[in-house]
């Protein structure tokens, strides 16, 4: 069964490509679009399986639907597709929730790679943004650790664990990180759960970011 899909974009080009390249292979269906927030807001009742979500709208930023949609539609999976014109504006839409950050300009073929990596659990980031994430967190990690109380002892994570979590912040799916790993895709979803539990975290971006800055996984 196709996934549905909703996608918020306010370049009418742009999105006519991306639904013209995703549908025709029956992955995705499209269960709506929307070029800005009052139009994506009208949409909110009609429950998709993942939103792809531009951030820069006309009438403000994308960050402002995550946390409405998640409630609206608690299973839902949010991947922002943008442009990378701030550092702050990764951060506020890791902060927000989303499942994974994607640079404009990627070919479909890696735009759809990326959005079932979502529905499958993975958390899919560009490349450039998976390298400012790691470079920010491990300066806050270095910090925070100087500061740190005996009181406040990081989660522990087993190797295992850490192997999979540190290929999941380069950006890779579950079945690359899988192949990687030489181990099965629903064994990376389970030590990917795992994780979350441990992290207290709500998605694989959610769980890096915790990890990273905790120093509790270290990439070269």
């Amino acid at each position: 069964m196709a996934a549905r899909l909703g996608i918020v974009e306010d370049n009418d080009r742009l999105a006519d490509d991306l639904i013209a390249a995703l549908m025709p292979g029956g992955q995705f269906e499209l269960g709506w679009r929307a070029a800005s927030l009052a139009q994506a807001r009208q949409h909110a009742d009609q429950p998709v399986d993942l939103l792809l979500l531009d951030l820069g709208l006309p009438d403000g930023s994308g960050v402002e639907l995550v946390d409405e949609f998640r409630c609206a539609q608690p299973g839902i999976r949010i991947v922002a597709h943008t442009v990378f014109d701030s550092e702050r504006q990764v951060m506020l839409a890791l902060q927000a929730g989303v499942d994974g950050y994607l640079l404009k300009g990627a070919a479909a073929v890696q735009v759809e790679e990326a959005l079932s990596a979502a529905l499958s659990g993975g958390t899919p980031l560009s490349p450039a943004v998976a390298r400012y994430l790691l470079r920010r967190v491990r300066g806050e990690a270095a910090d925070g650790a100087a500061a740190a109380t005996e009181a406040e002892q990081p989660a522990q994570l087993t190797g295992r664990e850490r192997d999979v979590l540190e290929h999941l912040a380069r950006g890779y799916s579950y079945r690359e990180t899988a192949e990687s790993l030489g181990i099965r895709p629903h064994t990376v979803a389970h030590h990917a759960k795992n994780l979350y539990s441990k992290l207290a975290a709500r998605s694989c971006s959610e769980a890096v970011f915790e990890a990273v800055r905790s120093g509790l996984i270290k990439l070269g």
